[in-house]
């Protein structure tokens, strides 16, 4: 869940570093830091905050280097502080490390590295493997990080520079992503690609137990057993300007703003019969006994809206699982199995250890994701992109938006009997229908003036709205920190309704029709115990309108289309409400945005 980024090369290393470093803060932003090496000068500064704090520490300074690593990190060992922050060096001050990842035996290296009189100076695991470099010294850099890796229990993507090796980078992975950028006679190291795609679109996405030794701007490849492999190049498509902010304040904002755009990329290609963009054709999609699909937090949101469309179309049962808890529960999963496994980055931890557990267990798996050449877009049978471009802001928008609409494209090309009641060329409509329900966003700005304040809000719906609902009240507590609590509608009355009190705002989904009476008396309940009442629909929920405080009226559509469109809406009642009570909303706290770590 933290930032990495490296350059060997022609070029002065600290500006790289440092506009890698603004393009990873999403992925960790309690300190940062960077290590240069010059000859045989190792200068590391770093310091506690967002990385604004270190550039203004470095104003003035001139430390300069022929290669360079740096750090934004997210606290697993140790509080954020100056000291904890990476990148972390061995006592003789020759060895810098950065680290994303656990190291779980750290602490028996530890207490064995005291024994032999080495001192720590910070709380984490790293500075444990930066001495201990130090102590397996055997001449070689490359070799010495190979037998210490050998050592090492967890997860780990490590960077590794020394002075007793000047002009050498060696990095290896274990379980957390890291990319190699390949330039003209320069190299780049990076946890995600958006970091530098600015320098160069080439990129090698190293896999578990793959290592690199990068010198004046060359790189070979090696296994932990030090045997020299190789891996393709792949050509990123993403533009630079998709992770920049393009003017707005915030990246959140902007990725809201962008989806009517982004959407098309997502459907392109994928609305034809028997398009070559679908991976698993009905032929196979008829053969699976069961689904299930796993996630985390956003990512399983959106399948909790696949749910019930693969289930109608294919009639075989789904299982939306917490990926968790799900390897934790000894699943009952077989061959004849397909395992759906949705995670933007591609890199979630647990949703990969799930996946594991699906082909373990001879389940077919297909991966939605939207990171090219992820991890688990490496593991899976088959993969679905969702090719919404680069996600910065930590709270999902467009992401979640393309998991919802891939899920509905795989669905609709496995309905044989029309049961979803959607056409492909309705489907195609669908950006127009987002840009349509941006429209919203006044009537939102001026709701979110009258709920701002509020400590508990709540989310309501039915069917496919009660997934709405749930990553409605995830994108509001993720961002403003307020009380959000989702529930299906029905639920109401088994509990929930005895914190309903005079003022309290309920926000409602309806945009199943179908279900629009008993949506409408849920409703009502709440109304009955003074709530104030926030509807989301379209026209033909005149009955809801009529008795809600204030009605979100979304452009006529397919109800199913309706559905997707509703989370608009939601998005911009958290965007507005946390931008009122002046929240950090691209960085909030405690939070990252690519989580690595179990």
């Amino acid at each position: 869940m933290c930032g990495i980024i490296g350059y060997s090369g022609p070029k002065e290393p600290l500006p790289i570093l440092i506009s890698g470093l603004s393009r990873l803060e999403y992925r960790g932003y309690d300190s940062a830091g960077v290590a240069l090496i010059d000859g045989d000068n190792l200068s590391i500064e770093k310091k506690e905050g967002k990385l604004s704090v270190l550039k203004e520490h470095l104003e003035g300074t001139s430390i300069k280097g022929n290669i360079g690593i740096g750090h934004t990190r997210w606290a697993t060992h140790g509080v954020p502080s100056d000291v904890n922050a990476h990148p972390h060096a061995d006592n003789a001050n020759e060895f810098a490390i950065i680290h994303n990842g656990i190291i779980e035996n750290y602490a028996e290296l530890k207490d064995d590295l005291i024994q032999d009189d080495y001192s720590f100076i910070s709380e984490t695991d790293t500075e444990v493997v930066a001495v201990e470099l130090s102590r397996k010294w055997n001449g070689e850099l490359l070799d010495t990080v190979l037998d210490v890796a050998k050592s090492l229990d967890g997860t780990y993507a490590l960077v590794v520079t020394s002075t007793k090796q000047p002009g050498t980078i060696v990095a290896g992975r274990m379980m957390s992503p890291l990319v190699l950028g390949v330039g003209e006679g320069e190299v780049f190291l990076a946890s995600d690609s958006a970091a530098i795609l600015e320098y160069t679109n080439k990129m090698i996405f190293l896999e578990n137990g793959d290592f690199v030794e990068i010198n004046d701007g060359n790189f070979t490849l090696y296994d932990i057993e030090k045997n020299v492999i190789t891996r393709d190049i792949q050509v990123i498509d993403w533009e630079v300007s998709e992770a920049e902010k393009a003017g707005h304040d915030h990246f959140m904002y902007k990725e809201i703003l962008e989806q009517a755009e982004v959407i098309e990329r997502t459907i392109a290609g994928r609305i034809e019969e028997n398009s070559t963009e679908i991976p698993i054709h009905l032929d196979k999609a008829k053969k699976f006994e069961k689904i299930w699909i796993v996630a985390c937090g956003t990512a399983y949101h959106a399948g909790l809206f696949g749910k019930d469309l693969f289930e109608k179309v294919l009639g075989v049962p789904v299982s939306v699982e917490l990926a968790s808890e799900f390897r934790y529960r000894e699943p009952i999963v077989g061959e004849n199995d397909l395992g759906i496994v949705i995670s933007q980055s591609g890199e979630t931890m647990d949703t990969i250890a799930a996946t594991e557990l699906l082909k373990e267990n001879g389940a077919h798996v297909l991966a939605l994701v939207n990171v090219v050449g992820s991890s688990l877009a490496r593991m899976a049978d088959s993969v679905f992109y969702l090719h919404v471009g680069p996600e910065i802001g930590v709270a999902s928008t467009k992401a979640y938006l393309g998991m919802l609409v891939g899920q509905l494209l795989l669905a609709k090309h496995w309905d044989s009997d029309d049961k979803l009641a959607v056409a492909f060329d309705e489907i195609s409509d669908l950006p127009k229908l987002i840009e349509q329900t941006m429209a919203c966003e006044k009537q939102i700005k001026d709701i979110s003036e009258k709920i701002y304040k509020k400590n508990d809000i709540y989310f309501i719906g039915r069917g496919l709205d009660y997934a709405l609902a749930a990553e409605g009240a995830l994108k509001l507590k993720e961002i403003s920190y307020l009380h959000a609590e989702a529930l299906a509608a029905g639920e109401l009355k088994h509990g929930t309704l005895a914190l309903i009190e005079d003022g309290t705002p309920v926000i409602v989904t309806a945009s199943q029709n179908h279900l629009l009476d008993k949506t409408t008396s849920n409703v009502q309940e709440v109304i009955a115990r003074g709530a104030y009442v926030i509807a989301i629909g379209d026209n033909q929920s005149k009955k809801l309108e009529n008795i809600s405080d204030e009605y979100v009226t979304l452009p006529d559509s397919n109800e199913i289309l309706t559905t997707v469109i509703s989370i608009i809406p939601l998005q911009f009642i958290a965007y507005h409400v946390a931008n009122l009570n002046g929240e950090s909303i691209d960085q909030p706290r405690n939070l990252a945005k690519s989580v690595t770590v179990e």
